[in-house]
Formats: C-alpha cells, structure tokens, sequence
C-alpha cells in the first residue's frame, strides 16, 4: 500500500517490522486510531528496521500514540534525487506539529 506523505509515496502503513528491510531510507511513525492516522515522528537512517526498533525516541512514540503503532517508508532507491536530510526537512516543515520531532543532524 502506498500513503502520500508531503507528496512522497510512502510504502505503508506497516503493522510490525517485519517486512521492513534494513536498507537506508526515511520512515515516519504513525498512530492509527479509529481508522484516522496521526504523524508522530520522521526520520532517516542507514538501517531502518533496526533502527526503527531501538530508536532513541520510542519514549516519545508511546506517549503520543493514540492507537497503534504503525510504520511507513521510503527507501532511498526508491525517490532518488534529494539527500536524505532534504526529505526529512521537507516533511516536518509540512507537518510543524509532528509531536516527537527532533533536529536531524545529517
């Protein structure tokens, strides 16, 4: 399944991590509540799955949620171009109030 995200096609919303792949990518965070979803957090890494798991802000992630947890990326191979800081940038510059932001330091 495909989810826009700041016009970028975003493969997800995933339930688990287990299809996600530890390549490099950007993910976001959501919150799925009463079929609505809530951006709670964006960020990029080198291994996403991995990183996804063990991240420093899963605190934050569990206190803002409103439902479950559920999971969305892109792939750097996938939306060639842009640095991996200018989607991230992009996408919170979209969404001000995404509650578990922090600044990315690329």
């Amino acid at each position: 399944m495909i989810i826009p995200i700041a016009e970028y096609p975003f493969n997800g919303p995933h339930r688990t991590t287990n299809k996600i792949e530890n390549k490099p990518g950007v993910f976001v965070v959501i919150s799925e509540f009463v079929g609505k979803f809530y951006l709670i957090d964006v960020d990029y890494s080198d291994n996403v799955r991995d990183t996804i798991l063990n991240h420093v802000r899963r605190r934050c992630w569990e206190n803002y949620r409103k439902g479950k947890l559920r999971y969305a990326l892109l792939y750097d191979q996938d939306f060639p171009g842009e640095t991996k800081s200018e989607k991230v940038n992009k996408i919170r510059r979209r969404y001000r109030d995404i509650p578990c932001r922090s600044e990315i330091k690329i």
